[in-house]
């Protein structure tokens, strides 16, 4: 009977037309890709950070290969549009506990045949920071630089897999082309 049902499951999912998004972006973007971040003025180390994260994200999932500029057939070109830090929960004494980072990024990428397009979209990111007591009346509610980091790093890959889903259903609905 399982077998039975397994093979109903399977026919219906390949009879549907079903092929994931990785696929779908896979037929809109080339295989050597070219990553540039714009460095943010204000906040230099996020520009790193969301770097690492997206170059993170093409790699491992969608398994293309990073490329100098020269060799490049895609270009993909990041910048911070915001980052903002929400605090989300208060402790009893009224003191931040839990923050939401939300990253606002915009990617502008050219492909082979000399399009681009523009996608902007969003990545948040909930996170708790460690408080520290500085005396019986007085807690800290800073964030570390390790927490932002962590914060910044999830944000841009939540970012990123929506860059990835609009990219791919642009391409799906007007073909790989």
């Amino acid at each position: 009977m399982r077998f039975v049902l397994g093979f109903i499951f399977t026919i219906f999912v390949i009879g549907c037309g079903y092929k994931p998004i990785s696929k779908i972006a896979d037929s809109v973007l080339d295989d050597r890709i070219y990553v540039d971040v714009i460095i943010d003025k204000s906040e230099p180390k996020n520009s790193v950070f969301i770097k690492d994260a997206v170059r993170e994200g093409i790699v491992s999932r969608l398994n293309k290969i990073l490329s100098d500029k020269q060799n490049a057939n895609t270009f993909i070109s990041v910048s911070t549009k915001s980052l903002d830090y929400q605090a989300t929960v208060y402790d009893e004494y009224g003191y931040i506990s839990a923050y939401r980072a939300i990253l606002r990024l915009e990617f502008k990428t050219k492909f082979k045949d000399g399009k681009t397009e523009n996608i902007t979209t969003s990545g948040e990111y909930d996170f708790s920071i460690a408080r520290r007591v500085r005396s019986t009346r007085y807690a800290d509610s800073v964030i570390s630089d390790a927490e932002r980091y962590e914060a910044i790093k999830e944000a841009s890959k939540e970012a990123f897999d929506e860059y990835i889903s609009r990219l791919a259903l642009k391409g799906y609905k007007y073909g790989s082309n």
